[in-house]
């Protein structure tokens, strides 16, 4: 007999994979994965429609095992699309040498480089030919220096967390956040969308796990029922074995939103999260790379959060809220717990 995993675990396992194939990309970068030996320098098996050359963008990326490997041919799919062309697609081994790259790139008569990962973004921001940068599948903020020109991190961006909030919930008015201050950027860019949404945001700055369970704490006591909590992609303030649990079971207690940018905080009982569309990501990375082909480049990296989004929502919680979702349930590309 043949099982097959339910549909919401099969999109979760995929859906995970950017943030955590950008993670390994890192970690290969640094060496802390196998490499294996040394091979030519591999690009996409992939028979053009048109010379590539005419559109002038290459993509970078790690070369990982799948399910891995297919988001980032994902977002490749999404490239092309927005570009009508295929493109130059070139997966990086460890042992790839940085001449052979750009032996390729100007063989290909490349103009922009979209690099994918950590690791994608380090090999593209040191050819020596410097060519235009487009950074993304990577959580980036300004103080980074990755040295790309624009990268669109994957974090979710605000505006789209808090119009999904108002749908959900329309009761909720008031949303805390803590954050440390790799986080400061996408707090700003909170801070408008919730003025331009009439919502309150109330964010509070922690340096470390244990001012961030002091921040939690307060907020417990301060919040009042449908008040909202947003997680932010932020590994300091947001531990998974400490700070998680007890922001999860505080909530649950206190009838509080919580809401996060991560997908994975949703199978463990928060309403929703909003993650990304791997597809439509490449797109908008395809449209940033043209543009940054036709305009002068900026001094400093600008870096813009990600609208290129999926939603996932939890059904027991929001019962436990006593929210009605049944009739909204198609607008969710993932719902838990998974039946």
């Amino acid at each position: 007999m043949t099982h097959r995993c339910p549909r919401s675990l099969r999109g979760l396992l995929l859906a995970v994979g950017v943030a955590c194939a950008a993670g390994l990309a890192s970690a290969h970068a640094a060496g802390d994965l196998r490499t294996e030996a040394a091979e030519p320098l591999r690009i996409a098996d992939r028979t053009p429609a048109a010379p590539t050359a005419a559109v002038g963008v290459a993509v970078l990326y790690p070369k990982l095992e799948e399910p891995f490997g297919t988001v980032f041919q994902q977002i490749v799919t999404g490239i092309e699309a927005a570009l009508h062309n295929p493109v130059v697609s070139i997966a990086l081994a460890g042992t790839d040498a940085v001449e052979s790259i750009e032996q390729v790139l100007r063989e290909h008569g490349t103009r922009v480089v979209i690099a994918l990962g950590r690791h994608g973004l380090e090999v593209a921001t040191s050819l020596a030919d410097r060519l235009p940068v487009v950074g993304g599948a990577v959580l980036a903020s300004p103080t980074d220096g990755s040295g790309a020109d624009t990268v669109v991190s994957l974090t979710p961006d605000p505006d789209l967390l808090f119009q999904r909030l108002r749908v959900l919930s329309p009761g909720s008015r008031r949303i805390f956040v803590v954050h440390s201050s790799s986080n400061d950027w996408l707090i700003e860019i909170a801070r408008r969308a919730a003025r331009a949404q009439k919502l309150e945001l109330v964010a509070t700055a922690a340096s470390d796990r244990q001012s961030a369970v002091k921040a939690y704490r307060d907020i417990m006591k301060d919040a009042r029922p449908m008040d909202a909590i947003w997680l932010p992609q932020d590994a300091l303030v947001v531990d998974r074995d400490v700070v998680l649990p007890f922001v999860l079971q505080g909530s649950w207690d206190r009838s509080l939103v919580l809401f996060s940018s991560t997908l994975g905080h949703v199978q463990r009982g928060a309403l929703f999260a909003l993650y990304p569309d791997n597809h439509r990501m490449g797109e908008h990375l395809a449209s940033s790379a043209l543009a940054l082909d036709k305009h002068s480049r900026q001094e400093q990296t600008q870096v813009e959060p990600l609208r290129e989004l999926l939603a996932a929502i939890n059904v027991r919680t929001a019962s436990h809220l006593g929210l009605d979702v049944d009739d909204s349930l198609a607008d969710y590309a993932l719902t838990f717990p998974v039946r």
